[in-house]
Order: structure tokens, then C-alpha cells, then sequence
């Protein structure tokens, strides 16, 4: 019987794939920065539904590894444009 933890992180892969396709498809910082943003959320849902279905809590500490990255990121952009005028 198929794993649906396993199924969904695989589903989470393929669309984090996508989302790094549109990263490198934009010519604009504001939407590489959306689509890598995306993919590293979608990314670290894959790695945690991972950590469900093989049970294993190394692959949790990944995903709250992504999840940080992911924030500070967002953070840093937010503080660059600080001064840029929309």
C-alpha cells in the first residue's frame, strides 16, 4: 500500500521544481525573489511531510532549517527595499 505522506512529499517536489523554473524564467529581482520564496516554502512542506513518513527526525530539523532560511530571507529583501520607493 502506497504511503499518502510519501505521495505528497513527491507532489511538494515536483512543485518546487516548477516554482525554481519561474525563478529562472523572470528577469525581475521582486518576482525571482516571490518564486524563490515559494520554492523554499514548498520545499520545506515536502521535507516535513518526508519527516512524517519515514519517521525520521533529521529530516524534521531540514525542514526547520528551510522554514529560517525562508524567514530570513524575507526579512532581509524587506530591509534592502527599505529605502526604495514603490
Amino acid at each position: 500500500m502506497t504511503d499518502p505522506w510519501l505521495l505528497a512529499a513527491i507532489c511538494l517536489i515536483i512543485l518546487s521544481v516548477f516554482a525554481v523554473m519561474r525563478v529562472m524564467a523572470r528577469p525581475e529581482r521582486d518576482d525571482r525573489f516571490v518564486g524563490l520564496n515559494a520554492a523554499i516554502t514548498i520545499a520545506a512542506a515536502a521535507s516535513l511531510a518526508l519527516s512524517i513518513s519515514w519517521g525520521n527526525l533529521a529530516v524534521l530539523d531540514m525542514f526547520i532549517m528551510l522554514v529560517g532560511l525562508c524567514y530570513a530571507g524575507t526579512l532581509a529583501i524587506a530591509r534592502s527595499k527599505k529605502g526604495d520607493k514603490a
